[in-house]
């Protein structure tokens, strides 16, 4: 999974309450994961992972961070700061509507490797993936919490409404690339509405484009991290989480995973009913989702990119 693709997917974020600036100078700089042969073979250093990584690196720290299914140490984020956020709303037209960014692309030289399932001939087609896609992640998410309501709160492209969870290619209007192409990749986002407030849900799911480079919390921490664990999954996945916490309160859980099967993917929840992108103060006591469900969903064998 290459990081700079979940990072343009989430845009410029507002100030962090911590260490900003070493985490984006260790963050930015570092590449993506790297499968693991080996589920045994884990080691990491530190996490929150999106959009540290759209990306992120999957090993485990050997500190005594915590396993699968343990709760990590609880994020800190400030309530009351005098710094203003970046932004406090989505960039807006001459009309007061909001109007796309487009993100901008680096090219790093680095060379993108299709997983070999690319070299099939009977690749799912892009429109009948977005939709199995889209299925497999709300009944994921809704196994995790069956009392989330999921709400739409997207358009992409501008003036064209998107469903909850709705599984897109980030292209240009009209076009539908394969499920292996690089420019191609699945997104999904969706508000969520639970007792404790106002949310929202970011799935990216793509192959995995850069199956040599290894993912580390050290290397591909997230600006503003509190946390950050790399791990081995249950079935040799490489693992990331991290929980970043941002002004106002708003506090992100990010989970990003590279599969054996090829499957590269980012399962990001905040507490604020936007995106943490745009600023503003949470929503929500916080995130609808805990590390260890974000973890869950992501290692769900129906939400791959190769059926």
């Amino acid at each position: 999974m290459d990081k700079r693709v979940f990072d343009d997917a989430i845009g410029e974020v507002p100030p962090s309450t911590v260490d900003v600036e070493a985490a984006i100078v260790r963050g930015r700089r570092a590449a993506r994961l790297r499968r693991v042969a080996n589920p045994a073979v884990a080691a990491g250093v530190a996490v929150v992972l999106l959009t540290g990584a759209v990306a992120y690196t999957m090993t485990r720290n050997d500190d005594g961070g915590p396993a699968v299914g343990t709760a990590p140490p609880p994020a800190t984020s400030s309530t009351s700061s005098t710094a203003p956020p970046t932004s406090t709303a989505p960039p807006s037209g001459p009309d007061g509507q909001p109007v796309e960014v487009q993100p901008t692309k680096i090219d790093d030289g680095r060379a993108e490797v299709p997983p070999p399932q690319c070299e099939e001939d009977d690749l799912e087609p892009a429109a009948d993936a977005a939709a199995r896609l889209r299925q497999a992640a709300t009944d994921a998410v809704l196994g995790q919490r069956p009392d989330l309501q999921l709400m739409p709160n997207v358009e992409y492209p501008k003036g064209t409404p998107r469903g909850p969870l709705e599984f897109y290619q980030i292209v240009d209007p009209g076009q539908e690339l394969s499920i292996c192409d690089p420019r191609g990749r699945f997104e999904s986002t969706a508000t969520t509405k639970a007792p404790e407030g106002d949310g929202n849900l970011l799935v990216l799911v793509s192959p995995d484009f850069f199956p040599d480079e290894q993912m580390s919390c050290e290397r591909n921490r997230f600006p503003g991290t509190t946390f950050c664990a790399a791990e081995a999954g249950p079935d040799g996945e490489e693992i990331v989480e991290q929980t970043v916490g941002f002004e106002g309160g708003t506090v992100m859980h990010r989970v990003e995973v590279v599969r054996e099967d090829g499957t590269s993917l980012l399962v990001q929840a905040e507490n604020v009913g936007t995106s943490s992108k745009y600023g503003g103060p949470a929503t929500a006591t916080a995130p609808p989702l805990t590390l260890d469900q974000l973890v869950t969903i992501a290692v769900d064998p129906d939400l791959t990119i190769f059926k």
